[in-house]
């Protein structure tokens, strides 16, 4: 596997660049994780290691805000609800579902030749997935076979597999359908998020 540095991060993210979508890592300082995942959708940290981030709206875009990623929207305070634990062996293919057109693997199948572009779809979300040691937690708002009832549960039990169908999502954003990954390790959160404004 690729060693993880600064350009093999930066490389990883390309998956994300056609793309709506948010990629942006911050530091863990607070036992509550959500604390830290909010300091990092209102811009008040940045990544520790300064590796490269992806914000789809840029400055000169009307809906892009110094003090707020959009299009989230402002979560209430009970926000982590909306999330289900996802196991390490799930977060490949999860990462590699957000890069797709429609987030929407069989879709992928169907009309985009995704056989063809998984092997580096999987490399590259296998070094992203590197960046967050054994023991990190990890948490999707996107629905899939089984997800509705298990938040806090035993997410081995039965391992979602995100090349098939989702099942639906509790969107955090101004769309009705977006999906992500929040990784929550010792030291830093990620937040890796994809949205669909159609």
């Amino acid at each position: 596997m690729t060693a993880l540095d600064a350009d093999a991060w930066a490389d990883a993210l390309t998956m994300y660049e056609r793309r709506y979508s948010i990629v942006t890592v911050g530091p863990r300082t607070h036992q509550d994780w959500s604390q830290d995942a909010l300091a990092l959708l209102r811009k008040e940290v940045s990544d520790p290691r300064s590796w490269r981030t992806v914000e789809f709206w840029s400055e000169a875009d009307e809906e892009w805000r110094a003090d707020w990623l959009a299009p989230f929207e402002e979560p209430g305070p009970d926000w982590p609800a909306g999330l289900w634990t996802v196991p390490r062996t799930s977060v490949v293919r999860l990462l590699v579902m957000l890069s797709t057109n429609w987030l929407d693997v069989p879709k992928e199948r169907k009309w985009n030749d995704f056989e063809a572009r998984r092997p580096e779809l999987e490399r590259k979300a296998r070094v992203i997935l590197s960046r967050f040691p054994e023991g990190t937690s990890f948490y999707t708002n996107s629905g899939y076979p089984g997800s509705h009832g298990v938040r806090g549960g035993d997410p081995d039990a039965d391992a979602p597999d995100f090349y098939e169908a989702t099942t639906g999502c509790t969107p955090f954003s101004q769309h009705d359908w977006d999906l992500g990954l929040v990784a929550v390790s010792e030291t830093e959160v990620g937040i890796f998020w994809s949205f669909d404004a159609t």
